[in-house]
């Protein structure tokens, strides 16, 4: 496929015949992809800077921004699919960046089941999606955002606060009772076993945000408060002091374990960046590929990579965000790095054709198609 074909299919598409340029969207948008004209007084898109957190598409008025992702066709059928599945009346609506497992979310709303919907960013779902919820049975809907100064799209979690406020009084005026919408604020962050760090100041070398600290006589502290969340300094901490809440290295390795052994050969595990791949609400993999989303591709372990090929795993793939578009302050590179010094020794036991690092952007929906398809016939070729 040509490189002229694959960007025509872009993921954000807007409608100039019937946009009235109010600026509702260029005011929003955290990338300025959407700015206004001087000279003609017309909103323009510049897909090149847009990162698809969706805020146009959920906050446009006249409905002249049209989105691949979460949509609200796919986002009316997941629900009205996952209210049967989960048998629950209680919605609650997840940021990527923030959400914790099952247990943490029970935790944070005190509920026992709930219908969970993930999405980049809560700040991309339309008013109608809300009242759709409740018109098919939703009694209650928990929104579960990033901390404000934490949120990857920059302003997805500040809209959301003002948009679930202007939501409450309204449906209260319609009889459904007051805060029918639970708006929680929530932040995965990095622990801690001060037991086994051995202060090697790896940590502090290679956060992008100055949250560790070495200190005297020895040991490290952590500013949770600065901390974003990407799990570069657990992937890099050779004395297994760290973990990422949500993203534990026994949790992964347990994944990689569960998903070997349910896929067909030649068997493909693919640990993609959360920002870089939007998958859909109600996707099938195919039988010999799994996946593993990551907060980003610099959390990608190289004992979690060994432990794939470990478990028969014929082919591990990394999609990461490009440097330009990496919401961890351009960890990504770091990553890239990384995984390629990791090559470089494989290739010395005949493996590291084995392994790939890609760049896409959900922008280019094909991108991940075709890096993907491209590997999966290098593993097959491979034997």
């Amino acid at each position: 496929m040509s490189e002229q074909v694959i960007q025509d299919i872009v993921a954000v598409k807007q409608n100039v015949d019937y946009c009235s340029s109010c600026s509702v969207c260029s005011t929003l948008c955290p990338y300025e992809a959407l700015k206004k004209d001087a000279e003609t007084g017309k909103i323009t898109l510049d897909i090149t800077k847009c990162q698809v957190c969706g805020l146009c598409y959920a906050n446009c008025p006249a409905k002249v921004i049209d989105i691949l992702y979460y949509d609200l066709d796919s986002l009316t059928a997941y629900l009205e699919k996952a209210k049967q599945e989960y048998a629950s009346d209680t919605l609650v609506i997840m940021c990527r960046g923030s959400a914790p497992d099952i247990k943490g979310v029970e935790t944070l709303f005190g509920i026992s089941k709930f219908i969970p919907l993930l999405v980049p960013c809560v700040g991309r779902i339309p008013d109608e999606i809300y009242l759709k919820a409740l018109l098919i049975g939703i009694k209650k809907i928990n929104v579960l955002a990033c901390d404000e100064d934490y949120c990857r799209f920059e302003r997805g979690s500040s809209v959301t606060g003002r948009k679930v406020i202007a939501l409450n009084l309204l449906l209260d005026q319609l009889g459904y009772g007051p805060d029918i919408i639970t708006l929680k604020r929530h932040s995965l962050k990095v622990k801690v076993d001060a037991n086994l760090c051995i202060a090697c100041g790896n940590c502090v070398f290679y956060c992008p945000y100055d949250a560790a600290k070495l200190e005297s006589p020895g040991g490290i502290n952590f500013d949770l408060a600065a901390c974003r969340g990407c799990g570069l300094c657990v992937a890099m901490c050779p004395a297994i002091a760290l973990e990422l809440e949500n993203w534990e290295r026994e949790r992964i390795s347990l994944l990689i374990a569960n998903l070997a052994a349910e896929m067909k050969p030649p068997k493909i595990l693919v640990f993609r960046c959360q920002w870089a791949v939007f998958p859909p609400l109600n996707g099938k993999p195919l039988p010999n590929i799994r996946f593993i989303d990551l907060p980003c591709a610099s959390r990608v372990d190289r004992f979690h990579i060994l432990e794939a090929f470990q478990q028969d795993i014929d082919g591990v793939m990394i999609a990461a965000c490009s440097e330009d578009d990496c919401k961890q302050e351009r960890t990504s590179a770091k990553a890239q790095h990384s995984i390629a010094a990791l090559g470089e020794r494989l290739g010395q036991i005949g493996l590291q054709e084995r392994l790939h690092f890609c760049t896409v952007s959900p922008r280019y929906p094909e991108e991940m198609d075709r890096e993907l398809e491209q590997f999966s016939q290098k593993i097959k070729a491979a034997g």
